[in-house]
């Protein structure tokens, strides 16, 4: 095998298995010692583990899986950019990023029945929106973010439903980074987190269409 394609390999099955550590699981076992997936809607994020466990360990899960998402790409950056061009770490970088939410959703660890990657595309986002390399002025860069969060933040506060929001953010990512001027890798992975974002909410679209999906209580 290509000594290249070998690390390349290796980066991407890395990025997914990292992403696929289970926060919420973990910390609902840890508190309750059975499965989070038994409880509420069965999703094992933060939002879930917020009804069953209360807003501080929601919380928490979500700053870790933020953390997750954001780790690998600026990881990813450190190690590459040395060895190889710009435009093929760029690539490498965009299929890393999907790869972190694919295992955050789909994580080996406990049968594949994870998360709907909300807080690790933002954490991907993040990652994104830091890299040095970027030609784009800061403002530019951390622009998408900003939007995506504004966008998401804008949506709950109006409307205190959380899958509502974090669709609508969703549909901003790609929107987003093609305005402000990033790469072509970039903007489709941002297709892909959105796409992967509709995906694993499609009962709440459903739920959302019948005007049955239920709002955080403040």
């Amino acid at each position: 095998m290509n000594i290249n394609l070998f690390y390349k390999i290796i980066f991407i099955t890395s990025a997914y298995l990292f992403g696929a550590f289970p926060t919420a699981y973990v910390i609902h076992r840890i508190k309750k010692g059975d499965d989070i997936r038994k409880y509420g809607s069965g999703n094992v994020g933060g939002t879930n583990i917020t009804r069953t466990l209360g807003a501080g360990y929601g919380i928490l899960t979500i700053v870790v899986d933020v953390i997750k998402g954001f780790t690998p790409v600026l990881v990813l950056y450190f190690i590459y950019p040395q060895i190889y061009p710009q435009d093929k770490a760029l690539i490498l970088l965009s299929i890393v990023s999907v790869a972190v939410i694919l295992g955050h959703d789909f994580p080996a660890y406990i049968k594949f029945k994870g998360g709907k990657g909300v807080a690790a595309s933002l954490g991907v986002v993040i990652g994104v929106s830091m890299l040095p390399f970027m030609d784009n002025p800061i403002w530019l860069k951390i622009l998408p973010f900003v939007i995506i969060l504004g966008t998401w933040a804008v949506v709950f506060a109006v409307f205190r439903i959380v899958s509502l929001a974090s669709l609508s953010a969703a549909i901003t990512a790609p929107i987003a980074f093609y305005f402000t001027g990033h790469t072509w890798p970039i903007v489709i992975a941002a297709f892909l987190w959105c796409a992967l974002t509709f995906i694993t909410h499609r009962e709440n679209i459903k739920r959302l269409v019948k005007k049955e999906e239920k709002k955080l209580k403040r």
